[in-house]
């Protein structure tokens, strides 16, 4: 299940309606959502936030003041019940955001039970990251606050009957919380549980992390800090540090990083959006990012995400949809092996192998948009030392021959990103 998700980060309060509508947008949302292959939609917190230190007009989504409501802009719980059934209905999870390191200065939590929070010495509230300063951390020495936050997660997989969580900061808050967690709450169903750190030790408790190591390395290539081969020599790194089978969450954006479109021309980001969906993990999508969005999304004022004047698909909005539709239905992608293939020119184009049974998809991307042939060494186990492939482009839908002697095949690698389906028999 884990490696089959196409998950989407939603911001209920910033999508167009009325107060107390938004909900119903969203779920109006889901069947477009369907068409980009998306099956699992990762709501940011739908909780009602703090006043006290509150930053801007709406407070950030990440100081939460109840556990247990929801944010009126939002909507009701009925409301949310009948997005998670939709939702359902259309075979797509809803992952509720959980942010239990901390919480808003005036929350109910604090409000009943000060005695959770992290203290100094002296007595005074603590922060783990100073400038947050719209909230305070929990103390998970407390055996009190861990039942609390286990039954208040509970009450959400009972009561809304959500498919799992994505888990804020979750290394600032003990491992052994999210061990004894995930072990009470999937007794009630199985769960997905994604993590916001890229710390091997996580998948103890967790289904997925996030890719943030990859992804720094990533901006840093961006930003000429190394090369392309740096780059991807660093994700082969990822092999030996993290466990047998280690999923990733993949991405190009989130509400915490830049636009991806601000930081690249459309021509080279058409291959890292045929990158993020081809490459071994699970993607993310950012809202908006499907539309080539170089707007920022504002987490703590009144914002809507320009949805309504995007209705028209662009060209960056037709290659997620695509590459989405693949991704969700060929087996290759899901349940296949991938390997990284040297090729003549490492610090311009990537290439890599997927293989599923006897069914192949070559991957070739020109983020640099080198301009002419590529030598790639199609090593895999011995079985293209000599063979002559006939495979469809799934980016382009042109039908591609490659000849294959001696484990090496030529092609031109062009401007658009190509990934060359085919089956040996």
């Amino acid at each position: 299940m884990k490696k089959s998700i196409i998950v989407y980060e939603a911001f209920a309060r910033a999508y167009p309606g009325k107060t107390g509508k938004k909900f119903h947008s969203l779920e109006k949302d889901l069947e477009r959502l369907k068409t980009l292959g998306v099956n699992a939609v990762w709501l940011m917190p739908i909780h009602p936030t703090g006043s006290v230190g509150r930053k801007g007009a709406l407070g950030s989504p990440y100081a939460i003041k109840d556990y247990y409501e929801i944010d009126p802009i939002l909507g009701t719980k009925e409301d949310f019940k009948n997005l998670v059934q939709r939702a359902h209905e259309l075979n797509m999870r809803i992952i509720m955001d959980m942010v239990l390191n901390h919480t808003a200065l005036d929350s109910v939590l604090f409000q009943e039970h000060p005695e959770w929070f992290l203290r100094d010495e002296r007595g005074n509230f603590l922060r783990k990251v100073p400038e947050w300063s719209d909230v305070i951390d929990l103390d998970y020495t407390k055996p009190e606050l861990r039942e609390y936050m286990i039954r208040m997660m509970e009450y959400w997989v009972r009561e809304f009957d959500v498919d799992g969580f994505r888990c804020d900061v979750a290394g600032l808050v003990p491992l052994d919380f999210w061990v004894q967690a995930r072990k009470r709450l999937n007794a009630i169903k199985e769960l997905i549980w994604i993590s916001e750190t890229h710390d091997p030790y996580m998948y103890k408790a967790f289904d997925v992390t996030y890719d943030y190591d990859g992804y720094y390395k990533f901006r840093d290539y961006l930003a000429g800090r190394c090369t392309l081969k740096d780059y991807v020599d660093f994700l082969k790194f990822q092999d030996r540090i993290y466990p047998v089978g280690y999923v990733k969450m993949r991405f190009l954006e989130n509400h915490d990083q830049v636009r991806i479109a601000k930081l690249l021309p459309e021509e080279k980001l058409r291959h890292w959006v045929v990158f993020l969906f081809t490459v071994k993990g699970i993607p993310l999508i950012h809202n908006g990012q499907e539309y080539g969005l170089k707007e920022e999304v504002d987490l703590f004022n009144h914002y809507e995400l320009p949805i309504a004047d995007l209705q028209a698909e662009n060209q960056i909005y037709s290659l997620h949809k695509k590459m989405g539709f693949y991704r969700s239905k060929m087996d290759l992608f899901k349940e296949g092996e991938m390997i990284f293939l040297s090729n003549s020119t490492p610090n311009s184009v990537i290439t890599y192998l997927w293989r599923f049974g006897n069914k192949f998809a070559l991957c070739v991307l020109n983020p640099e948009l080198h301009e002419g042939e590529v030598e790639v060494e199609v090593d895999f186990a011995g079985i293209f030392e000599n063979v002559s492939i006939h495979a469809k482009d799934i980016v382009s839908n042109d039908l591609v021959r490659l000849s294959v002697k001696n484990s090496k095949t030529r092609l031109v690698a062009g401007r658009e990103p190509m990934v060359l389906s085919f089956v040996l028999y």
